[in-house]
């Protein structure tokens, strides 16, 4: 028996990798894989060998202070730029692009490294045009569940997404200021269900032991969030996987008897190849083979940021142990919003708050202390995603060889945001929370991460499409096995899905 290749060591990588090695299947899994300079790692491993409360202070200010001085949505763990750190010989990695914020991970997990570890299957009514159903998925859900552990309790929220029922209710502590805002709402359920409201508490792939450190944001020290590395080594010990790092695939071709995989001036031979690389590498590489006048389109999910004041008592904020991850999931489905469901998530105190207020506030920042303090300990922040059919389109083409980017606008945007920020204001007022609507901030173009579709599936697919295994219109032993082969974003937790739909896939290929 010949080989199955998959590029890519991120979710979608690991999630094909364990179905395959499931089936008895021999795997190579190719991959940059940068990892963690050795200072970063020390500091991991010194913060992740003690409790909190023993945290030298020094230590603590190294991991955090990077996030906290850019004001940035970007990660970096334990002061790392692995994350996003380009390969050194690849050009077309290098420049920032202008359109878009969206960047390809090289490091060996991906993305995973630093996510927000949030989870939900896709709704049945957001699938319209997929050539499967969620109940397609629903076997797969629960592999990846079981893969990658899932902090979760039974709530309202089962009744929207039935597609992966909780075996085994293990939620994350919610914080003061979470459980506060829950018990009013839990007690305004008819005035949220004439918004179209519900609400539950959020569902994220943490692994038991949460110490509340607070350091979510920043990585954690214990390593309790999902990171699908540590998979790829799982896999490596007990079944067997191999796995080469150091690898930047540039090309590939399909014969009668296999596939070949190109790095360099190295070739890999197999039955079967797994494209996992995400979204733009995907993009590169399939336009490659495509000819030099093809394109595609990428959709995102556009997101927008609606912070709110509480009114009520809940402590300091500061001082309580909690998580920093998303507290609880409020779905808005509503048809005067948009045809599809509006996924939101809330975040309760981080210490990110009061620094990017400061940095609003500029000059006055000073003498706006104490005001800057006590508005960051009552701040939540609730984060919102839209549907792709309602959100802006990236325009992919090639450039040389490098990938070339344009902005598509959808008219109906910004009008679908206004729409769910007004139903968003009137829930936070229905919990005893000040919508500060002014300072609503749309995320840029890409910037979500959830981002897909440039080669969809279809039932019968044609040039720059994909079938129902992810296999590209003209070949047999290809299949993408990441977002790109989304026929749409709907607005809920994407990883999820790209993990259930790849282990689908690799488990029927």
């Amino acid at each position: 028996m010949g080989q199955d290749i998959i590029i890519g060591s991120g979710p979608s990588g690991v999630a094909t990798a364990s179905s395959l090695l499931d089936r008895g299947r021999d795997v190579l899994m190719l991959d940059v894989g940068h990892r963690m300079e050795k200072p970063s790692e020390d500091l991991r491993h010194r913060l992740g060998e003690c409790e909190p409360d023993n945290w030298a202070i020094a230590d603590r200010e190294a991991a955090t202070t990077m996030r906290r001085s850019e004001r940035s949505d970007t990660m970096h763990p334990f002061g790392s730029d692995f994350l996003f750190r380009a390969p050194d010989h690849e050009s077309s990695w290098h420049d920032a692009s202008s359109v878009h914020a969206l960047r390809p991970s090289f490091a060996k997990g991906g993305l995973s490294n630093g996510w927000g570890a949030s989870v939900l299957p896709y709704r049945q009514s957001d699938m319209d045009g997929w050539p499967l159903t969620a109940d397609d998925l629903k076997p797969h859900y629960h592999a990846t569940a079981l893969l990658a552990g899932i902090a979760a309790r039974r709530d309202a929220l089962a009744d929207f997404f039935p597609a992966h029922a909780i075996d085994v209710e293990r939620p994350l502590p919610m914080s003061l200021q979470s459980r506060k805002l829950e018990d009013i709402l839990n007690r305004s359920r008819p005035a949220l269900d004439r918004l179209g409201v519900s609400i539950g508490a959020s569902r994220q792939a943490v692994a038991d032991g949460c110490r509340q450190c607070a350091m979510c944001l920043y990585g954690c020290p214990y390593g309790l969030i999902f990171q699908a590395g540590d998979v790829v080594d799982r896999l490596v010990a007990e079944q067997g996987l191999d796995y080469q790092a150091g690898i930047y695939v540039t090309g590939f071709e399909e014969s009668a008897g296999g596939v070949r995989v190109f790095s360099g001036d190295k070739v890999f031979e197999g039955d079967r190849l797994f494209i996992a690389t995400g979204v733009l590498p995907t993009a590169l590489l399939m336009l490659k083979t495509m000819g030099t006048n093809a394109s595609l389109v990428l959709k995102d999910s556009q997101h927008f940021y609606l912070p709110m004041l509480h009114g009520w008592r809940a402590g300091d904020p500061a001082r309580e142990p909690h998580h920093t991850l998303a507290q609880q999931f409020w779905e808005i489905i509503n048809p005067d919003v948009d045809a599809h469901s509006v996924h939101v998530q809330l975040y309760s105190h981080n210490d990110t708050y009061a620094a990017d207020m400061r940095g609003r506030f500029g000059a006055l920042a000073r003498p706006m202390k104490p005001a800057i303090e006590w508005m960051s300990r009552r701040l939540i922040v609730a984060q919102a995603f839209l549907h792709s059919d309602v959100s802006p389109s990236i325009g992919l083409a090639m450039n040389g060889d490098a990938l070339a980017f344009r902005a598509i606008a959808n008219p109906m945007t910004s009008a679908v945001v206004g729409r769910a920020a007004r139903i968003l204001a009137r829930a936070a007022r229905i919990g005893g929370m000040l919508p500060l609507t002014p300072l609503l901030r749309k995320g840029t173009l890409g910037s979500s991460f959830h981002c897909g579709g440039s080669l969809p599936m279809r039932a019968s697919p044609e040039i720059g499409e994909t079938d129902i295994l992810g296999t590209p219109h003209g070949m047999r032993r290809v299949h993408i096995v990441d977002a790109s082969i989304f026929p749409s974003i709907p607005a809920s937790t994407i990883t999820f899905t790209v993990m259930a739909n790849a282990h689908r896939i690799a488990s029927n290929a």
